[in-house]
């Protein structure tokens, strides 16, 4: 996931410094659903359509999506060319699931201040109408909180430029870092499209994808069965299939492709392939990695570009910048396996680790229970929907019930 997410954000990244460039206006969206803790996260599989993640879809293709007449307004009067639109989930016990777009619009042009204002309220205004008819609850179209950023129209929209000239209090969301591009405010767009699933929630007590998981994980080690995480997780991973978690316009795709803005074209099974043009710098254990990079805003991206540049000697100057400890808390890079004697098993083979037989008794009893409650979920679909349908007996009542023997004595 850290490698496919590190290659979509450098190509955003790359593609809003260019169009920013070129004289386009690039702004930053955001689309979010009122939700409860009773809610389910959902899905949006063929004949199981339902829950939050159904609302956000649905919502969307009839916000802006390409067939409606609302999107074609929307286009001629604002001249946009497309969008680039990445999928985020956090989940928290207070309020349950938390699911939205985060998106860069392209226009024509830069919009001033009293454009940016229009295009930011008929956005809103359009998914506010799409999300109502797609079965959901009111979005938060206005706000009473003093000094809140949104200005008093509510969290259900928010659209903010990233390619204005001064920074002010809608630029100063892409400078966590005081890492601010030449040419304006497209500095670590890449990061916060593409790197969301790296993010924990903004509130505190809510978890993103992987700390969900970490914490599921966690939890049936210490209890040895499935408990309130592992469900969670599970309704997720349910969830989640068959959503489109980043997406790019045709259209925007032709302009990129026009004005000869490289991308990485590779696809995820190229990007994650071990065999061929890597080489190993160091090994950052996961919970490192977690609390001193991933959560930090700006260093995996930093940490990348050094490692690109300057290889180990860079990578190790930068971690111990950050006070972390080379040998200790960052490791040297393993050493390259030594070429297999004829005869004898491989590299590959000798660096493999055996799965232990308690394992592949955990991982043969979950995938038992998930096919069980698949069956289960299909058969009480089926009989939902054909309620006229006779229920078959398994139990024959032509043959004879025999009496059983009495046991003779001892």
């Amino acid at each position: 996931m850290s490698r496919i997410l590190a290659v979509r954000g450098s190509n955003v990244q790359l593609a809003a410094d260019g169009l920013a460039d070129a004289g386009y206006g690039l702004h930053l969206g955001t689309n979010t659903l009122r939700h409860f803790r009773r809610q389910k996260f959902g899905t949006v599989r063929k004949g199981m359509r339902h829950g939050l993640v159904a609302v956000l879809h649905d919502g969307w293709k009839g916000a802006y999506g390409s067939a409606g007449r609302r999107w074609r307004d929307l286009r001629d009067d604002f001249g946009i060319i497309g969008y680039e639109r990445a999928f985020e989930d956090t989940f928290g016990w207070g309020s349950g699931w938390h699911l939205h777009w985060h998106t860069m619009w392209v226009t024509e042009t830069v919009l001033d201040a009293d454009e940016q204002a229009k295009f930011r309220d008929a956005l809103a205004d359009a998914w506010a109408h799409a999300v109502e008819a797609a079965g959901g609850y009111s979005v938060s179209e206005e706000c009473e909180r003093s000094g809140c950023a949104c200005g008093g129209k509510g969290h259900g929209s928010d659209l903010r430029p990233l390619n204005v000239g001064e920074e002010g209090q809608a630029a100063r969301y892409l400078y966590k870092d005081g890492d601010k591009a030449k040419g304006g405010g497209t500095a670590k767009i890449g990061l916060e499209l593409a790197g969301q699933n790296f993010k924990a929630g903004q509130q505190e007590g809510r978890m993103g994808p992987l700390d969900l998981g970490d914490a599921a994980a966690a939890e049936l080690l210490r209890l040895g069965k499935p408990g309130p995480l592992v469900e969670k997780y599970r309704e997720r991973e349910f969830g989640v299939f068959q959503v489109r978690k980043h997406y790019r316009t045709q259209n925007l795709n032709k302009l990129i492709k026009a004005l000869g803005i490289k991308q990485d074209t590779r696809t995820e099974e190229q990007i994650t392939d071990d065999t061929e043009g890597l080489k190993a710098i160091a090994v950052i254990p996961a919970a490192i990695w977690y609390r001193h990079i991933a959560r930090q805003p700006g260093r995996r991206l930093d940490l990348v570009k050094v490692a690109e540049a300057y290889g180990l000697p860079g990578v190790r100057r930068l971690v111990e910048s950050w006070d972390l400890v080379w040998g200790q808390d960052v490791l040297d890079p393993p050493t390259p396996a030594a070429p297999a004697a004829p005869g004898d098993l491989d590299a590959d083979q000798l660096g493999f680790d055996v799965m232990s037989e308690d394992e592949a008794k955990f991982r043969d009893a979950r995938r038992a229970a998930n096919a069980d409650r698949k069956d289960e979920l299909a058969a009480a679909l089926h009989r939902f929907r054909n309620p006229d349908e006779p229920i078959r007996v398994k139990v024959s009542l032509k043959k004879p019930i025999r009496a059983k023997r009495p046991r003779p004595a001892a």
